[in-house]
């Protein structure tokens, strides 16, 4: 409903702006003649022979009135899952929400190691497949090569071996952190037990004086 939320406000949004500036220029310009304009269609709405007009003015009221209850119930209704319609690898047909697939990755993938993050995102594919894309936020000293195919192995064995699905395609964007600068100053790292006889010194001798 987000889609058709944001295309009846956008169209809202024109329509007030277009009737907004053609009401602005009309009582600017054209005050006088809006008497001899509006009046016959005003006599014709309230003459009762005229039923033409009134029928017109009913369907209109009608057809926004279901309208408006249509999008009122699909606002408001409750939103379940949306499952998707996949085959396993024995042929079976099987319902599986997106959300379920997404966290078994996540919960397989976010222990790797010099993985930061990880974002799948799951799709059905051709042939009733799962389609994959991966998303990693790394850090810098990992191999990409390994990192990939370390993530393709991982991904396959939770969708066929862990969840019996078949897999279609699988996409994997790497995004590394960058590497601390050479020669960027570092911050001089402190004796601790040294600090500690040297201010117990210096309190024995405050002490004694």
């Amino acid at each position: 409903m987000n889609l058709v939320n944001r295309i009846i406000v956008v169209l809202l949004l024109i329509a007030a702006f277009v009737f907004s500036c053609a009401g602005f220029f009309v009582m600017l310009l054209a005050r006088n003649s809006i008497a001899t304009t509006v009046q016959p269609t005003l006599n014709a709405l309230t003459d009762p022979t005229q039923i033409f007009p009134l029928l017109f003015c009913l369907g209109l009221a009608v057809l926004v009135a279901v309208l408006a209850l249509l999008l009122l119930y699909a606002e408001l209704m409750p939103s379940g899952k949306v499952r998707m319609r996949l085959k396993s690898i024995q042929g079976a047909d099987v319902m599986m929400s997106a959300d379920a697939i997404v966290t078994q990755l996540q919960f397989a993938l976010d222990p790797l190691p010099g993985v930061i993050n990880v974002t799948p995102k799951v799709s059905k594919g051709k042939d009733d497949a799962v389609d994959v894309l991966v998303e990693l936020a790394t850090t810098s000293d990992i191999s990409v090569k390994q990192k990939t195919d370390e993530v393709m192995d991982v991904t396959r064995s939770v969708l066929e071996g862990g969840l019996g699905l078949r897999v279609g395609k699988v996409q994997i964007k790497i995004d590394q952190m960058k590497a601390p600068k050479k020669g960027a100053p570092s911050l001089p790292k402190m004796d601790l037990p040294r600090l500690i006889s040297a201010k117990q010194e210096e309190a024995n001798d405050n002490a004694a004086k």
